[in-house]
């Protein structure tokens, strides 16, 4: 009988234990797992869709603000801008385009995006996030096109009206344009992008129902350039330049994770590192009591011809046990917990997080769980190599 095979007989001798220390160590690799993937997933996201676009224009104030509002549909917007200022900047030498966006209403929380039709056929990469699953895109004022998380949440289908709600807060006393329905012309594909969560129509339709606001005004406007590399030179020129502000999409979520997310995540992993130690100090006193049970057992072993380093080596097998199968455990765990976290943020965000990927922040951090599983069985592991053969065999 192999020692990997009498060290695993030793641990289901004592259920209870084992399973108890296998929960604890799975807790703390559970939180480490999750805090780690949602950490590096969300920031993949974010930063996938800041690189979209090299530049948002909007009214001056608090450029975060205006990332948010513009790109993720998460904040209210700082403000409206000139139109005529998106015009001009659209004639900036290396400006390619520059979409302008009006908003202001919503409808069930979903943020209604007067624009202009070429931003529909706007691709980056291989990835189309305006692509279409049914219908077509508007053709006139009052004809919308729903995001993927639109359609499913509210039931809305090609050829339903619906009407917006004045502002971003839904609010019993929020004025509702009824005299200025819209209709459902195209529902747009899944694209995992906050793309899915809003209600896109032609900019015209935004300054219709708005009758009282002038039409030469816009809320923001997305401007790609000929090379992400001009992002910051052309950023200054603007700001210098137009009574406008200019953010770096990329540049403002990164800031974002750096000062605040940072932070977070390191105190959730000390949390989670805090109770894999208070683990792996229940693997040491589970297997020091364990040991000082069976010492007549590792008498025998060792008066069967057992060396003492085969002791040795069966005990920390044993610590090798718990701590693997805690760490089998605590990523089924963080997975499942990512899975739901994934798809409460896939219905806030837009965002799809994968349950669980193997980074190499991951693979160090169960790297680090396993090597202090093992230390905490050198302690038991060294009591039961001084094993007494004469003086356990003679206790009864």
């Amino acid at each position: 009988m192999s020692l990997w095979h009498i060290a695993w007989s030793y641990l289901w001798n004592r259920k209870l234990t084992t399973i108890m220390t296998v929960i604890s160590v799975a807790l703390g690799v559970a939180l480490i797992s999750a805090v780690l993937t949602l950490r590096e997933q969300t920031q993949k996201r974010f930063e996938e869709e800041g690189q979209a676009f090299d530049l948002v224009i909007g009214a001056k104030g608090n450029p975060l603000q205006l990332v948010l509002s513009t790109v993720y549909f998460l904040d209210a917007p700082v403000g409206n801008i000139e139109k005529a200022d998106i015009d001009k900047i659209r004639t900036m030498e290396d400006v390619t385009a520059a979409f302008p966006l009006a908003m202001g209403d919503t409808y069930k929380g979903y943020r209604i995006v007067g624009t202009v039709r070429e931003l529909m056929d706007f691709k980056w990469g291989d990835r189309h996030p305006y692509a279409l699953a049914g219908g077509r895109y508007w053709e006139k004022p009052y004809e919308a096109v729903i995001g993927h998380g639109v359609a499913q949440d509210t039931g809305l289908k090609l050829g339903d009206t619906f009407t917006g709600m004045h502002g971003f807060v839904q609010s019993p006393n929020a004025h509702d344009h009824k005299d200025k329905p819209y209709t459902v012309v195209g529902v747009m594909a899944l694209s995992g992008t906050p793309n899915d969560r809003a209600i896109f129509c032609d900019i015209q339709s935004v300054w219709d129902v708005h009758e009282h606001h002038a039409s030469d005004e816009v809320t923001a406007a997305l401007v790609k350039l000929a090379t992400p590399a001009l992002r910051f030179e052309i950023k200054d020129k603007i700001n210098k330049g137009y009574n406008v502000m200019a953010a770096v999409p990329v540049m403002e979520i990164q800031k974002l994770y750096d000062q605040l997310l940072g932070t977070a995540k390191a105190v959730l992993l000390a949390i989670g590192y805090l109770v894999v130690v208070i683990s792996s100090m229940s693997i040491l006193i589970g297997l020091y009591m364990a040991i000082l049970q069976r010492r007549r057992d590792l008498a025998i072993m060792r008066a069967l011809g057992a060396t003492r380093g085969e002791i040795f080596g069966a005990v920390l097998i044993e610590a090798f046990w718990v701590t693997l199968l805690g760490l089998a455990v605590g990523w089924a765990l963080g997975a499942l917990t990512c899975k739901l976290l994934g798809l409460y943020l896939a219905t806030k965000l837009g965002f799809h997080i994968a349950a669980v990927s193997l980074s190499a922040d991951l693979v160090t951090a169960y790297s680090a769980v396993l090597l202090m599983g093992l230390i905490a069985g050198i302690l038991p592991a060294w009591q039961a190599y001084r094993t007494d053969i004469a003086r356990d065999l003679a206790e009864p």
